[in-house]
């Protein structure tokens, strides 16, 4: 009887503390949800071409054809290149400017999509994490019930073996 109470003691005592150790899991799994979440919405949501490196890129491109124009001007001054030509490579110019700006949305799209397939990645990873935990939970909790009714049924049968000997020595005393 008394290892009967010591047992739903020290199981009760288990159950504590196998709880605590999920709620914090549980607590570290939302946190690590949250921080995907925000770095989801911050790269996502955000402006491909503000970004530090398509704005160098622009910075340089910007920086060469205000110099590849300046180069022009000075040569048609020396070679009396007409104000059409000029103003041809100063299209040609301006066109690869644009043409820049093309492939940098491109690759701002290429970006969403990696970012995106990185989130649904993190996002099922911790999804998979939680029901692990939870599962783990409930592993925990049939195999303490079993082993509570497996000690109920060898009390029963110990009780009815205690009861049958008991009988016997009684008929047997008769």
């Amino acid at each position: 009887m008394f290892a009967s109470i010591f047992n739903g003691i020290k199981a009760r005592k288990q159950r504590k503390a196998a709880e605590k150790e999920q709620k914090n899991a549980l607590q570290a799994l939302d946190s690590q949800q949250t921080q995907v979440d925000n770095l989801f919405n911050s790269e996502y949501y955000g402006d491909y071409i503000n970004r530090s490196d398509s704005q160098a890129l622009l910075k340089n491109l910007r920086k060469q054809t205000q110099q590849l124009n300046q180069q022009t001007l000075t040569q048609s001054a020396v070679t009396g290149t007409t104000p059409e030509a000029i103003a041809a490579q100063q299209k040609n110019n301006a066109e690869t400017i644009g043409n820049t700006y093309s492939a940098i949305a491109a690759n701002g799209a290429q970006w969403k999509n990696n970012v995106l397939n990185n989130y649904i990645n993190h996002s099922a990873a911790i999804n998979d994490k939680r029901y692990n935990t939870y599962m783990n939970a409930s592993n925990m909790f049939r195999n303490a019930s079993e082993n509570a009714l497996q000690n109920v049924g060898r009390r029963l049968e110990n009780l009815d073996n205690t009861i049958l000997s008991m009988a016997q020595l009684s008929s047997g005393m008769l």
